[in-house]
Formats: structure tokens, sequence, C-alpha cells
């Protein structure tokens, strides 16, 4: 049983739809139903008109019956969370018109909290607080958001900003972790990120920083070739100065990219190999 069961209504978007009250996972029914609940909760305590729902729910030309499914669907949702709300729990859909509302406290949906904890992490006093709460709002994520509810297309459309703001967060929290000295920890996360985002320099970036600290000087040189051929001869890019910068620092050993090493701790474990595959 997730650790979200024995706690009131919740909402997951962040990965497959799902929703948790006090006796576990809801069964929140067929895809465009559990997509319905999505949108709602996305616009919390928002009014959305049937017509939004329509369109996001079709991508091609709706079916006559289109707003008919709409409200049968929303009146099922209702009737699920209004039996597993209990007494006070203020989860519930209203409908005015031709508009409908999820109305419950925002911080029950992992977006709204992902928004809220990345927001905090900014008023951090220092990098182990910062470092915390970022690794807290990142965690939430289980996948592509709608994983299973929506087309990557429209999850795309809904969930843009927000997983731009995860890569952001991804960098400040490895950015916090690496003044903290913790380079060995980030090797592997930094290989697995930039063979997902090839193309977020800020990334190669750090991922040469962490391997220069470790003693690995030639893979961190090799990260900025492989990484410079795939610009300049695939994209017919330059490397942002900033990486520029880094590497001849690295070429020249400047004692401001050091940081101490952990008491005994080994300087070289081999790299595995980093694709940079141009984008499709």
């Amino acid at each position: 049983m997730d650790s979200r069961a024995g706690v009131a209504v919740e909402f997951r978007l962040l990965g497959a739809v799902e929703a948790w009250a006090r006796e576990g996972q809801l069964q929140l029914g067929p895809r465009k139903q559990r997509f319905l609940l999505a949108v709602l909760a996305l616009n919390v305590n928002r009014l959305v008109h049937v017509d939004r729902l329509v369109a996001l729910t079709w991508s091609d030309k709706p079916p006559h019956t289109a707003q008919h499914a709409i409200h049968v669907r929303i009146s099922q949702l209702r009737a699920l969370l209004a039996k597993a709300a209990a007494d006070g729990d203020g989860v519930e859909i209203d409908t005015q018109g031709s508009t409908y509302v999820l109305r419950a406290d925002p911080m029950r949906v992992d977006a709204h909290r992902f928004r809220a904890l990345v927001a905090r992490s900014r008023s951090a006093t220092n990098d182990h607080e910062k470092v915390a709460v970022l690794r807290e709002a990142l965690d939430m994520w289980h996948g592509p958001p709608l994983a299973d509810a929506a087309s990557p297309e429209v999850a795309a459309q809904l969930f843009g900003g927000l997983q731009e703001m995860r890569l952001a967060a991804m960098e400040e929290c490895l950015d916090a972790e690496l003044r903290l000295g913790r380079h060995w920890a980030v090797i592997d996360e930094l290989i697995e990120l930039t063979a997902l985002y090839p193309h977020r320099q800020h990334l190669l970036g750090r991922l040469m920083l962490a391997l220069y600290r470790a003693g690995r000087t030639p893979d961190a040189l090799a990260i900025y070739r492989a990484a410079y051929r795939q610009l300049v001869n695939e994209l017919g890019l330059e490397p942002e100065l900033q990486l520029q910068k880094l590497h001849t620092a690295i070429l020249r050993g400047e004692p401001a990219l050091d940081l101490p090493r952990p008491a005994g701790q080994a300087r070289h474990v081999p790299l595995p190999t980093v694709a940079f595959a141009a984008p499709a």
C-alpha cells in the first residue's frame, strides 16, 4: 500500500494519474475519466469550461455527444470523491452552468506542492536546506506527467512549463550539491541526465566539473569533446561561452575549480559511455 494511504484525498499528476484516500488508491475509471480529473486538479479551485474539456479530451473532431460524455464522467468522478472523502475533507467537484471546478486544498495536488517547494527552496538559508527541499520536490515525479491519461502532445501543452521548472530545479539542486563538495555523489546522476538531455549545456558543465573534482580530468575533457562535436558538426552551434570557459579552466587546472576530496576517496572510477544523440 502506498504511503499516501491513511491521509485525506490527494492527487498525483506527475506520472500516472492517481488519487489516494484513507482507504488506499482510488479506482478512477477509464483513460478519459482520469484525464478529466487531472485537468480539474491542475486547475484546482478554478472554473474549467466544458468546451475546454472537450477540446483537450478529443484532439480530433469531437463527437456530437462530447459534452454529454463529459458530464457523465464528471458525475462519476464526483460520486467517487464524495464516497472517498471523509467529513471535513473539503474535496468535491461542483458544477456551475457549463463549468466544473474541483474544490480542494491545492497542496493535495502534487503539481502544486512541487511548485510550492521549488519556491520555498529559493529562500533557503544554506545549501543543505536547499538540497533537502529540492530533493523532496523532485521525488514527487514518478514519470512523464499524465503518463497513462493523455498523449505526449496534450501533456506537453498542459505541463510544458512545469517540466521546464523540474529541469531548472534539478540544475539548481546539483549546483548546490557541488558547492557542498558532493561531486562523487552526483556523477552517476549527471551521466544519466546528460544522456536524457544532451543539449542542456548547464548539465554538461556540471558533469565536467564533478568529474574534474573527482580527479577524472581526461573524462571531463572527453565529455566536452563529445558535446563539441555534436553541437558544431551536427547542429551548427558553438558551445555556450560559460562551457568554453569551464573547458579552458579544466585544461589549465585552475585552483578556483577545486574542492577538498573526502578522506580516503579513490580518485578514479571507470566512466560509463555517454551518448550525445541528435534531436529527432
